[in-house]
């Protein structure tokens, strides 16, 4: 609890201020932080938010105690600040988040949505798939865990747009298809341990979201009824 605390401090400091550059009639999609890449994506711009306080609930006991990206925020405070700020900028100015993700969108090929972090709402998620249909030539990635705000997306509105590829993101004890929460049949993932059993029909994550892209293959190229699985790290 006392590092989710720190999590949580983060929060309220880029609250306070993102309101107050607001309340100087500032521009704030200049706060809002996008990745150019890392050593496990390659060059995949992406954006992320606040890991665990805007996941979903059933994260919680489950994926939220050995989350990488909490780990990765509580280690260092200028990651938890980017996220922090890009959280509130999401839900205090949305038009200035998706100003910045959509500047990103289109100087890249691939993009992905939240190394760290999930859908917000339903107003976020038709965002997205806004943002999506405006850049047709850039393949977008999406994991999640709000499974229900997609399905009622597709229940309501058809298919999602060809070049997002949004997987359904399952744990070791969470398989969403199993579990009822996967109606329209998306791609799912799953995490696995080094000495957990890997089922014959997964597709093992290679490691480089870029070199997947390129190729094909992978997350990018998931089809319904995939799963692609990969190393509890």
């Amino acid at each position: 609890m006392e590092k989710l605390e720190k999590l949580l401090a983060a929060q309220r400091e880029a609250e306070a201020e993102i309101k107050e550059a607001l309340a100087r009639g500032e521009d704030v999609t200049k706060y809002v932080s996008i990745s150019a890449g890392n050593t496990k994506m390659g060059k995949v711009a992406s954006v992320s938010q606040l890991p665990v306080l805007t996941c979903p609930a059933r994260c919680n006991g489950t994926c939220g105690d050995k989350c990488y990206a909490k780990k990765l925020a509580i280690l260092r405070p200028t990651v938890a600040r980017a996220y922090a700020r890009n959280t509130a900028v999401a839900r205090f100015a949305p038009h200035a988040y998706f100003k910045a993700v959509k500047e990103a969108m289109l100087r890249s090929e691939y993009f992905r949505f939240h190394v760290s972090g999930d859908i917000t709402d339903i107003r976020y998620l038709h965002q997205v798939v806004n943002a999506s249909k405006l850049y047709p030539f850039c393949q977008v990635l999406m994991f999640t865990k709000r499974f229900e705000l997609v399905n009622a997306y597709i229940r309501n509105h058809g298919p999602l747009p060809k070049n997002l590829h949004v997987l359904f993101s399952g744990w070791t004890n969470l398989f969403p298809t199993e579990a009822g929460l996967n109606p329209f049949h998306l791609p799912e993932t799953t995490v696995y341990a080094k000495d957990e059993d890997i089922r014959p029909e997964w597709t093992l994550c290679g490691g480089n979201c870029l070199d997947c892209a390129i190729h094909d293959g992978g997350c990018w190229a998931a089809q319904p009824g995939d799963t692609i699985a990969f190393k509890i790290h």
